[in-house]
């Protein structure tokens, strides 16, 4: 439910090299799903359907495959960005979603109102305000019906703690609310494709949507450490270097090829950095999630 391509974009943290956040193939990404046993496949690339448009075009409609996208959209009431995963839309609603994901109320209405299904991915993913962290939740339990409850990408303690907020959710709203939970790998390589998913009793695609949005779904699969983010930092880095040194597919003109060549060779020592960065930022995550779930013990027990 949540996987990236080569049409993810740049990589935010590697912009002066002009890398790429995924270098993995939309066939490649496909066939690795389906030897992993995985019975549907889609495509979430980063405010993006092009992975999903080559995967179709050259196959036609795949009865084992739903369009999707993950939606940056901004919500100015919290400074705050956060990523939705949109299911079995079409190049229309792919437009207009991107039209309108620089207000997140808005794109949400949006998405009600042409009964996508959509769910809200990695729930905490940068946000850094404890001060304002209850009214976020709340929001977002307003806004969503369907939430990501384990990504492959983050710590244990953080999908748990967003199962503990929709168990929650769900006992608050009662039986009139059925909450969607979906499960996803959030693999920007091949490797973890296929590791964290979502299953249901479905046969086929509908059913399998309509399992989400009834709460009949179960989520599986691993969480993440500091070992497999440094993993993944080195997966997305390591494809980066051949694509510079080869001359043959067309990803950067002569020039700017000359000169991240260049930095390319200058930043060889410090290839041991992805490994420092990924414990450094497992710590702090750790730290913030840990602040976060006391945060909420504290407001039950206060209440």
């Amino acid at each position: 439910m949540h996987v990236h391509t080569r049409h993810s974009g740049a990589a935010k943290h590697l912009r002066f090299l002009r890398c790429r956040d995924c270098y993995s193939r939309p066939l490649d990404v496909y066939r690795t799903a389906k030897q992993r046993g995985m019975d549907l496949v889609t495509i979430t690339d980063h405010d993006s359907i092009d992975g999903c448009l080559e995967l179709l075009n050259r196959f036609g409609d795949l009865p084992d495959f739903m369009m999707g996208e993950e939606v940056s959209t901004y919500f100015p009431e919290f400074q705050h960005e956060i990523h939705i995963g949109v299911y079995g839309l079409n190049e229309a609603h792919h437009r207009e979603l991107q039209k309108l994901r620089g207000n997140g109320e808005e794109l949400v209405a949006y998405l009600r109102q042409s009964g996508l299904l959509y769910a809200l991915n990695h729930f905490f993913l940068h946000y850094g305000d404890p001060k304002r962290v209850h009214r976020f939740v709340e929001r977002m339990s307003e806004l969503f019906d369907v939430f990501e409850i384990r990504n492959g990408t983050q710590l244990r303690e953080h999908n748990t703690l967003v199962v503990q907020l929709v168990e929650r959710f769900r006992n608050a709203s009662g039986a009139h609310r059925p909450l969607g939970m979906v499960a996803g790998s959030d693999s920007h390589t091949l490797r973890r494709i296929g590791r964290t998913y979502t299953a249901s009793p479905a046969r086929n695609r509908e059913e399998f949507l309509q399992d989400i949005r009834a709460g009949r779904t179960q989520v599986l699969g691993l969480h993440s450490n500091h070992l497999s983010l440094a993993a993944d930092i080195y997966g997305v880095v390591l494809r980066y270097y051949p694509t510079v040194l080869s001359i043959r597919n067309g990803e950067f003109p002569p020039f700017i090829r000359l000169k991240n060549f260049f930095l390319s060779i200058l930043a060889a020592p410090f290839l041991v950095t992805p490994y420092i960065v990924a414990v450094r930022h497992s710590r702090i995550e750790r730290q913030r999630i840990n602040l976060f779930t006391r945060l909420f013990s504290d407001g039950d027990a206060a209440s």
